[in-house]
């Protein structure tokens, strides 16, 4: 069930017009999500200026980005942006594959890993990131600047998944079938190390 109106892109109006001129600026289109987050354009214009912020002056590279993005959607129990960032992901040139083992905390490289760590504590655990995994993303070349962008691409995700699940846009992605929020998704409440 449709719970939120989508903002019809051809009639769209005054602020609202203005942020999804923005999401196509950024993203290309303005997905469903961003229709229904239209409702409230003051919001979407937040949502994005912080996203083209985190974006545009990162150190760290898209590949590394869409695994943060996905990851985080996983934990977040969000088809929707699952379906989206593996589409994504694909368009930049990580694999089907790495896209689903990103899905589930998982990397092919050292790098790639001991940031999932870090995104995988951030998540699960609210923030709270134990001393061994923020050393092991310092050991791999990470900066605190970068870390803390990794925190920012979470929060901005955190906030659009969260937008999702209210209102119930409609899919505009092809589902993603290794996707199951049951297993992915977290919510059990106990505190997570990566490094256990």
């Amino acid at each position: 069930m449709e719970k939120f109106e989508h903002i019809d892109t051809r009639t769209a109006t005054g602020d609202t017009k203005e942020a999804f001129n923005e999401a196509v600026n950024q993203f290309g289109a303005v997905i469903n999500l961003f229709k229904v987050a239209g409702n409230a354009p003051n919001v979407l214009k937040g949502i994005l200026a912080l996203n083209k912020e985190v974006s545009t002056s990162t150190e760290l590279d898209s590949k590394l980005t869409e695994q943060v993005a996905i990851l985080t959607s996983a934990l977040n129990r969000c088809d929707y942006c699952v379906n989206v960032h593996v589409k994504v992901g694909e368009s930049i040139g990580l694999s089907h594959d790495d896209l689903i083992l990103a899905m589930k905390g998982k990397a092919n490289d050292g790098k790639a890993q001991a940031l999932l760590n870090f995104t995988n504590e951030v998540v699960r655990n609210r923030g709270l990131v134990t001393d061994g995994t923020l050393q092991e993303a310092r050991n791999v070349g990470f900066t605190d600047k970068a870390l803390l962008e990794t925190i920012g691409i979470i929060g901005v995700y955190t906030t659009l998944q969260y937008i999702r699940h209210v209102a119930n846009p409609e899919h505009d992605f092809p589902e993603v079938s290794e996707f199951s929020s049951s297993e992915h998704g977290s919510d059990d409440g106990a505190f997570f190390s990566a490094n256990s």
